[in-house]
């Protein structure tokens, strides 16, 4: 049985289960949902309104809501009492969502509440999304708390006033199952009240309420929610469950069931919604057992205003378009349904539905004539709009428009570079969100490298994800961390390391060496005689394997016979002053050494090879001289380092060659210097890094860059 199958199992079962009949209590204030998406889903504390009201049934609900938006409802149930209530919801882009309401009830006075006389109440509710930004930014789930404050008129002339606070949270289960939800509801903490010659429970009602959610169908967007419910005043819980679906834009419907224990809050409960682009319209029915009069919420909500969070408004604008082409495609209107689905690709090139319906449309459709008709301000002030409300579609098309009437306007060609910015971003945050679970392998990989202090191979990974993610923050940190310590090693460590690859390459141990030369080289990819040795090293290891799979089968007499023959070509070539050939062909008898576990020859070798490439060692120097006599320094340089690596033992070598490292690294720090003067700090960093690579300790040149870097 998949995870799916066994949430829907479990949520019948969680349905059949919950508690029996139990202790009641009759206070209905702290109850009263206006809201009628909530409502009709069985008032569960995760069906997720649209509405600002969304709130009363869980204060972390509105974290999904996108815009300023502004809410009023209408309320009867049973006996005839009637209620309105306004709301209006402002979000932020970084700081959160806040909801200020208001709502006022008119109680029948031969009805079951016959001793209210009407109420006032206000609330205020404020939402935090909670956002993981490791691997990536992605949105979790929200936390929210309300203020509630009532005011209640008695028949008598008396009132009373209420306050409570309600919190909630949301978090996403994607750990366990993308698609699964889990919230909490802690509500109606506040004080208690007491009506003389009342014979009621007046206290409010106190309750907290666990609640999970399972997304099961994506064509029809179907979820399912289950709440398990207990309130303070009573001995049993309670439950709430329901469903909802949008099977066409911009319809939505749900269904659902609860009981609170209450004497309120129990029966079947259905709605439906209109989502529309700016307005949503909706009703909810609710049974309420024990009344023919039962519970009805007509509410209408519109937006306004920009869309502050990018990424909402990319979720709330790509799916209105896409619903809009479809409902085009559906009715028949190619034409339209063409054009809409090509101005979606044309900011979301990406989207796999737009790009299925596309391909379905007949390609000989003739394209209809657009009415272009108008003036270049009338579509720059239509594109203005659009920008203001974070609509990147409508505002790209106009400002074209615009400008395929006036190329020249600065104006129309601003707001379209402006766009096609954000359009970037949107781009960015899509590919993001197709591309989360490589985002997620990556950064494990890498940050166990880092751990490890394998910073090479972190930042392979790094910027693996920064090839999906160009943007992405933790990715990018990281990878600034990493390249200061490379830089570190490339200044301070990288010969040691090729030193320490020569000793294995001379030793025939050709895969360790490998590994040293290959961290020396990407400590200091200027170094062509580390990239040389690399070259050297692959070569060797294929003839090593290569030979290892021939079989030789040759006695000890003949080992020692073709030893021989190739030690006496070798000292002829010393003899001979041809030492470049007899370091070779000494290198050839070693190889053989260790190949047929033959060392007698083992201490000439040694011997001649040091002495031979001391004198290859003391030529070069010779050379070196000769070049930095007639002032080409650059290349003495290079003959005095080539004529230290044959032999260390030639120290006069290594002194003229530290002795110019200092000159090129004055040269190099004088030149920054001035770089740095005459304001141009890029190239007096880049002067700067030359500069230490010949003498890393060089105190003015690290303080010089330090300022400059910092």
């Amino acid at each position: 049985m998949n995870l799916r199958n066994k949430i829907v199992y479990s949520l019948l079962v969680f349905f059949l289960c919950c508690g029996q009949v139990s202790a009641r209590t009759d206070n209905m204030f702290c109850v009263l949902n206006p809201d009628a998406y909530s409502q009709a889903a069985g008032a569960s504390i995760l069906s997720l309104s649209p509405s600002v009201f969304g709130f009363f049934v869980n204060p972390a609900s509105n974290y999904r809501n996108f815009s300023k938006e502004f809410q009023l409802s209408y309320t009867s149930f049973f006996d005839r009492n009637y209620g309105l209530n306004a709301g209006f919801l402002i979000p932020t882009e970084k700081k959160g969502i806040f909801t200020l309401f208001v709502s006022g009830t008119d109680f029948n006075k031969s009805g079951k509440y016959h001793n209210y006389k009407s109420s006032v109440s206000g609330a205020l509710n404020y939402v935090y999304p909670i956002i993981c930004s490791h691997p990536y930014s992605k949105e979790k789930g929200s936390a929210g708390a309300t203020l509630k404050i009532y005011n209640i008129n008695l028949q008598n002339d008396n009132s009373i006033m209420l306050y409570s606070l309600d919190f909630g949270l949301i978090y996403s289960l994607d750990f366990i199952d993308r698609n699964l939800t889990a919230g909490f509801a802690l509500k109606n903490i506040g004080n208690d009240f007491d009506v003389n010659g009342y014979d009621y429970d007046m206290s409010q009602n106190k309750s907290w309420t666990l609640s999970a959610k399972y997304f099961l169908y994506e064509p029809y967007k179907i979820s399912v929610m289950a709440d398990l419910v207990k309130s303070f005043n009573v001995s049993d819980c309670g439950f709430a469950a329901g469903i909802e679906a949008k099977p066409f834009y911009p319809f939505s419907v749900r269904a659902g069931w609860r009981d609170y224990r209450d004497n309120f809050n129990k029966g079947v409960t259905a709605g439906f919604g209109l989502d529309f682009d700016r307005v949503n319209i909706s009703y909810s029915f609710s049974d309420l057992l024990g009344s023919d009069d039962d519970q009805h919420i007509f509410s209408v909500g519109i937006y306004f205003g920009k869309i502050p969070d990018s990424g909402k408004a990319y979720e709330h604008y790509s799916s209105y378009y896409l619903n809009r082409a479809i409902d085009y495609y559906n009715k028949k209107d190619y034409i339209a349904a063409r054009k809409e689905f090509e101005d979606i690709l044309a900011v979301y090139p990406e989207n796999p539905t737009a790009k299925k319906y596309l391909s379905l449309l007949s390609e000989d459709l003739e394209q209809s004539d657009i009415d272009m008709s108008g003036k270049v301000e009338k579509y720059t002030a239509r594109a203005d709009a659009a920008m203001l409300r974070n609509n990147l579609v409508s505002a790209q098309k106009y400002y074209q428009k615009a400008l395929s009437y006036d190329e020249n306007n600065e104006q129309a060609r601003k707001g379209l570079e402006s766009a096609q910015a954000k359009i970037k971003e949107q781009e960015a945050y899509l590919n993001r969100k197709k591309h989360q679970k490589e985002i997620s392998d990556y950064w494990v990989k890498a940050m166990n490298h880092y751990d490890k202090g394998e910073f090479v191979f972190a930042k392979d990974e790094l910027l693996k994800i920064t090839e999906i993610d160009p943007e992405n923050a933790g990715a990018l940190q990281y990878l600034s961390f990493i390249q200061k310590k490379i830089d570190k090693v490339s200044s301070v460590q990288a010969n040691n390391i090729f030193k320490q690859g020569m000793e294995e390459y001379e030793n025939r141990d050709y895969e360790k060496a490998l590994s040293y030369f290959n961290a020396a080289y990407i400590s200091d990819p200027s170094r062509d005689d580390i990239k040389e040795y690399i070259d050297k090293c692959k070569e060797q290891i294929v003839i090593y394997k290569n030979t290892e799979k021939e079989e030789i089968f040759l006695t000890n007499k003949q080992i020692e016979e073709q030893m021989k023959d190739v030690y006496n070509k070798a000292l002829e070539y010393y003899t001979l002053k041809d030492y470049e050939s007899s370091i070779n062909t000494f290198e050839q008898l070693r190889a053989m050494s260790y190949k047929y576990k033959y060392f007698n020859y083992n201490d000439q070798i040694k011997s001649y090879t040091e002495k031979a490439k001391l004198a290859v060692s003391k030529e070069y120097y010779s050379q070196a001289k000769e070049l930095e006599k007639n002032e080409n320094l650059e290349a003495a340089y290079d003959k005095y380092e080539e004529a230290y690596q044959y032999s260390d033992k030639n120290e006069q070598a290594k002194k003229d060659m530290d002795r110019l490292k200092e000159i090129f690294s004055q040269r190099y720090y004088s030149q920054a210097l001035k770089s740095f003067k005459d304001g141009d700090s890029a190239a007096a960093e880049e002067l700067l890094r030359k500069s230490l690579q010949f003498e890393p300790e060089k105190p003015e040149a690290q303080k010089l860059l330090e300022k400059i870097t910092q």
